[in-house]
């Protein structure tokens, strides 16, 4: 055991000095007072996740007050980097081991891979069934916030202290479901209040996330509140992208949806979000607004849109904004095939808010409000704009250089 010890320490001594630079801090995790010291790698992967590499070269070990461990005489099984290092009471001369603490010599690419984490997140408190921080539960409340497949995930108390240093039990504790801890399964019957964060792909934390902004188009006064997808892009149009990868629901005042207790009709970034009075207990929905998540380069192409167009007032038989007059008051201001269409007051109310009736409102046709065709016999006075293709815009720069 003694000769496999120095043959161990040999090689850590032969490492080539770029493989031996990258080394993991000291780890303290056990103390020998039960059996022994066990600082097995199994242990400390458990505890310290992130901080070893898959596969390390080498291991050192010393006491706390730095003495080498081939030199305490004492002995160890196992004490390799593949196992770790543990020192069992009962095989030493005196009956007890010192206290021990380890660390590892890993590849150098380990050492210059940023870690990339997510944030500590702490969706619940212990007052119910217990601290339930799943994954699923996270995703909900915090969609786009966590990898698709994390690879490792870390859980401390509010106060930071390890959830393994806390001696109580755990229901669920992985990346793949994310953790749990049950009161009834604790000896005092109630556990503490946990957070945890998870550890991603590197190019998670690369690529930079492309959302939207808040839209709320609509108030529950009527039968709901209704931001569904085929209704956004009406009123926003462009500002969406055409294949949402998810979208997040919260309060005007800033609480998630998955929060409030209220049910949704729809829920999805292919539909959108509705909110139906008469599913509620209460019998009325609280006033949502949404926002979507793209891919990156939706986000990195230029939106090309029109100035805002004002050629008639509502004076006469109503307010017609139609892209043939238009094109004939501004000529090569507006592109040839518009994608989208914007309406809104001169005050800047969207068209939609109105209540009033138009016809057309599309980008191939323009925008007009009849007079007769309204309740009150009148059409307040709008101002149009389109989005064109990105060239577009870059025609028009280089036509005024």
């Amino acid at each position: 055991m003694q000769e496999l010890q120095y043959l161990l320490f040999l090689t850590f001594l032969a490492l080539p000095e770029s493989v031996s630079t990258c080394r993991t801090r000291w780890f303290d995790r056990d103390n020998p007072s039960g059996k022994g010291d066990y600082e097995t790698l199994h242990n400390l992967r458990n505890e310290y996740p992130d901080e070893i590499c898959p596969n390390p070269l080498s291991i050192e070990a010393e006491t706390l007050e730095g003495t080498p461990a081939t030199h305490t005489g004492q002995i160890f099984k196992p004490f390799n980097p593949t196992e770790g290092f543990a020192c069992v009471n009962q095989d030493q001369e005196n009956g007890f081991c010192q206290d021990y603490r380890v660390r590892f010599t890993c590849p150098p690419d380990f050492c210059s891979a940023p870690a990339c984490r997510t944030r500590w997140f702490d969706r619940d408190d212990p007052s119910g069934k217990g601290d339930y921080e799943t994954l699923p539960d996270l995703r909900k409340e915090y969609p786009d916030e966590i990898c698709p497949y994390p690879l490792s995930m870390e859980a401390e108390t509010l106060e930071g202290t390890l959830a393994s240093h806390t001696g109580q039990t755990f229901k669920v504790f992985n990346p793949t479901e994310g953790f749990a801890c049950v009161n009834q399964d604790q000896e005092n019957g109630f556990c503490r209040d946990y957070r945890v964060r998870f550890t991603c792909p590197e190019d998670f934390c690369s690529v930079s996330t492309c959302r939207t902004r808040w839209f709320d188009r609509d108030d529950p006064s009527g039968k709901g509140d209704y931001e569904t997808l085929p209704d956004l892009r009406k009123e926003y149009p462009d500002e969406i992208c055409p294949y949402p990868l998810s979208i997040e629901a919260e309060t005007l005042d800033g609480m998630l949806a998955s929060s409030t207790g209220q049910t949704f009709k729809v829920f999805n970034p292919t539909e959108g979000f509705a909110c139906v009075n008469k599913e509620q207990k209460h019998g009325f929905c609280r006033d949502y607004r949404v926002r979507f998540t793209c891919p990156s380069d939706f986000c990195s192409v230029p939106v090309c849109r029109t100035r805002w167009f004002d050629r008639d007032n509502p004076s006469g038989k109503g307010d017609y904004e139609t892209l043939h007059n238009l094109r004939k008051d501004y000529p090569d201001e507006i592109c040839p095939d518009p994608v989208g269409i914007e309406a809104q007051t001169l005050n800047g109310t969207p068209a939609s808010h109105t209540g009033q009736i138009f016809n057309p409102f599309s980008a191939a046709e323009g925008f007009a409000c009849v007079n007769r065709d309204q309740k009150k016999g009148s059409c307040q006075d709008y101002k149009v704009r389109f989005t064109c293709p990105p060239d577009f815009c870059s025609e028009l720069r280089q036509l005024m250089v």
